[in-house]
């Protein structure tokens, strides 16, 4: 390699430290902005190690995996300090720091080991004291503070004591604040240490074992504060030592800010660890000596790092940038019912946490439910809906406002209008928004050319959707709204009729004459618990909703979002599996931040604003499909001979046979108006872009009922021929032509349960 390229990959290897820094320990990244020129490289080095080994089990599918990598790094370090070169870009630059600075080798090799060690324990295994929690603080924080010291040339007693204090406090306060992400990971508490927990009532024995409950928050509250008070002492002792530290020293310690932010935070939570508050606090920096007093330095960019860098002191403009006024309102609607469409009610859960997560008020969030999956007798896990494979419950606390028979579109329009005369049941919630608030909508569910799907008649037709678009927005009721749609042809709801002078931005699954797909079904990578046998998900929906938990959406915009979940839903450019997600409306909002409409999680603060880590194929089903794959499943998971497997097997059949009875009916019906040679064409025939799917919305309705009279109800499956009764409208048929065609199509047909008479017309 020439000196030229070798730069160049130096270079990018630095950048990488710094980003990884920013990314994932941003208090510290502030932090090391202010240590001089020649300490700075070997610190975000140093810093970018400690994430890649921090970060190792989080990260990891499989616990092994994680552990193998920090191996890795282990034995990655023997080969840095022989001098051998290693293709990671954090390798690289450490490479070129522990040579130049003289980094102890002793000193990696410690904090890496540490996470070894840790990671080797088994789920629930707890330190007994708390010795041996600042042990593991000072390991892997500490050892963080001597090497920049190191690399700075400072050999200083009480610089190296005040480092041993400092990063056993912001060890133990991190600890403290990650028990949260712990318990719901694993639902253990294992860096309480059991001599803490006992004193406090929180851990119980189970004959030789014990575990860690958190069966009192009051209890809780108490041990964090004892851990927290240890944290409290070694920042005194730091201060203590402030006359004594050399003023080259001081900005290495800068770190006791965000400790210290910490503690405060604690303080003011009654260190209640669960308060929401809580992952605020510690971003709120303005960074500044305290060491021992000091001025603020400045900090400035260097060479190697591409990045843009903020310095503390600035203001951040991209969070600020648009101040958000008014309140967010949100509608989420699941179309459907049955267990077979789990993954809809399960899109519709996930974006309920996400709105919450993101400060939404439930009195501002209307959800549309059926509420018949959650306890449904298929559920293995009664009471919990999960919308990924590793997934968190997101069925609790879940607002049941319209459930059931009050899942319609009648009450749709009423709750979008703020029209609580017009609501019928549920709990009357509407969205009573004012001239500056923002409403957010999510629509998942089956769907075809202009209708959108719901589990009682009538279905959603696109000109009444529009209109009450039209509606709310001559009541001046909002300032501006963003709709996202899962479903099969929902680029059709608004192609050709959507105004751009709403204030209203949609996004839809598909386009016009596609469909959309799930996803994380049985069989597929990733798979769902091995005892499921539905799919968990949508891949618009889960791709909106994923790339919304990894970014910070005061930073990501709509136009970012839109672009990432485009890609995604197309799975990568292969429409075969995948689809074509568009956009209508008033697309100059797409500049605004996502958090507007979906709120703002504190949690996420440290994010970037898209981090393209969803770059994954995924495996997928037609949406229409998904039905007969369910019941392939429930027919491939029941006993041999069973009376349940001939049961599964004739409600396939009868699927089918239904199925079959559609489509060859629309197809008699084309040759019938048309003749042999010209019915599949005209109703299979695609309006050219900008045009409506039909011109006269009354008569595509007529058509549907005239059809559901004679030859029985379209169901989900039939929503796909919306087109052929629109093309028959748009050619000019009569009903009384339409009357003859349907009756001659469908004469002497049982209809059965399937007349229109037991469920209602689709129209």
């Amino acid at each position: 390699m020439n000196n030229a390229s070798a730069s160049s990959s130096l270079r990018a290897a630095f950048s990488h430290c710094v980003q990884q820094v920013r990314n994932y320990d941003y208090h510290h990244y502030l932090c090391l902005l202010e240590l001089p020129h020649n300490m700075r490289k070997a610190a975000f080095a140093v810093r970018a190690l400690n994430v890649e080994t921090a970060r190792a089990m989080d990260v990891a599918s499989d616990p092994r995996i994680g552990l193998m990598r920090l191996v890795w790094w282990q034995e990655a370090i023997d080969k840095i300090y022989a001098n051998k070169s290693i293709e990671h870009p954090t390798a690289q630059a450490l490479l070129s720091v522990v040579h130049e600075n003289k980094i102890s080798k002793g000193w990696l090799k410690r904090s890496v080991e540490a996470r070894i060690n840790d990671a080797r324990k088994e789920i629930g295994d707890a330190p007994e004291k708390i010795e041996d929690l600042e042990k593991y603080a000072e390991d892997t924080m500490s050892t963080n503070l001597y090497m920049t010291l190191q690399a700075g040339g400072i050999r200083s007693t009480a610089a190296d004591h005040a480092a041993s204090h400092i990063g056993k406090a912001s060890g133990l306060l991190l600890l403290i604040k990650s028990l949260p992400y712990h318990a719901n990971r694993n639902r253990h508490f294992s860096y309480i240490p059991t001599e803490v927990a006992a004193k406090h009532g929180l851990l119980v024995k189970h004959g030789d074992q014990a575990e860690i409950h958190l069966d009192s928050r009051e209890g809780l509250s108490e041990a964090v504060f004892e851990m927290a008070s240890v944290a409290n002492d070694h920042l005194q002792k730091a201060r203590e030592l402030a006359s004594t530290v050399p003023a080259e020293a001081r900005p290495v310690l800068l770190p006791a800010v965000p400790a210290q932010v910490l503690l405060d935070s604690l303080r003011r939570v009654n260190f209640d660890v669960f308060d929401p508050r809580l992952a605020r606090g510690i971003l709120a920096l303005v960074i500044q000596t305290t060491i021992g007093g000091g001025g603020r330095a400045t900090a400035r960019l260097d060479f190697w790092d591409s990045a843009a860098i903020r310095l503390p002191s600035e203001k951040d403009k991209t969070e600020d940038a648009v101040e958000q006024s008014g309140t967010t309102w949100a509608v989420l609607v699941a179309g459907s019912n049955g267990y077979g469409n789990y993954r809809h009610q399960a899109d519709v859960c996930h974006a309920y946490q996400i709105l919450k997560k993101g400060g939404l008020k439930e009195e501002n969030i209307v959800v549309f439910m059926y509420d018949d999956i959650a306890m449904h007798e298929m559920n293995p896990r009664k009471g919990i809906i999960i919308n990924h494979p590793q997934g968190q419950d997101v069925y609790a606390g879940v607002p049941k406002d319209y459930t059931g028979e009050h899942v319609n579109a009648a009450n749709l329009y009423a709750v979008l209008l703020g029209d609580k005369k017009a609501v019928k049941g549920g709990t009357g919630k509407v969205v009573a928004s004012k001239p500056n608030d923002r409403i957010f909508l999510f629509y998942s569910d089956h769907g075809g050319p202009g209708v959108l799907g719901m589990p009682n008649m009538p279905f959603l037709y696109a000109m009444d959707f529009i209109n009450v678009l039209k509606k709310k927005h001559a009541s001046g009721s909002y300032k501006e709204m963003v709709i996202y749609v899962e479903a099969c042809e929902s680029g059709s709801i608004f192609e050709g009729i959507m105004p751009s002078d709403l204030n209203i931005y949609v996004t839809t699954a598909s386009n016009a004459e596609e469909n959309s797909f799930g996803t994380y079904c049985p069989g597929m990578n990733p798979p769902p618990p091995p005892e499921y046998i539905t799919c968990l998900g949508d891949l618009y929906s889960v791709a909106w909703m994923e790339d919304s938990e990894r970014h910070n959406l005061k930073k990501e915009t709509i136009k970012e979002q839109y672009q990432t979940v485009k890609e995604r839903t197309s799975n990568f450019n292969n429409y075969n599996i995948g689809s074509h997600v568009m956009q209508y409306g008033s697309k100059n909002l797409t500049e605004e931040k996502l958090y507007l409409y979906l709120g703002f999680d504190p949690a996420s603060v440290n994010f970037p604003p898209n981090n393209g880590q969803l770059e994954q194929h995924m495996e997928v089903v037609n949406q229409r499909d998904a039905e007969i794959f369910f019941m392939w499943q429930l027919y491939k998971r029941s006993e041999h001979g069973s009376e349940k497997k001939r049961e599964i097997l004739k409600q396939i059949r009868e699927t089918m046979n239904h199925r079959n009875h559609i489509d060859g009916s629309i197809k008699f019906i084309g040759t019938f108006l048309y003749g042999p040679k010209n019915g599949a064409t005209v109703l299979n025939s695609v309006r050219p872009l900008g045009l409506p799917l039909v011109d006269d919305w009354e008569c595509l309705k007529s058509m549907v009922r005239v059809f559901e009279t004679h030859c029985g109800s379209l169901t989900q499956y039939g929503m796909k021929h919306m087109r052929a009764f629109a093309n028959i409208c748009n050619s000019g048929v009569s009903q009384a032509q339409m009357e003859e065609a349907s009756w001659a199509a469908c004469d002497g047909h049982d209809l059965g349960h399937l007349h229109p008479s037991n469920k209602g017309y689709s129209a």
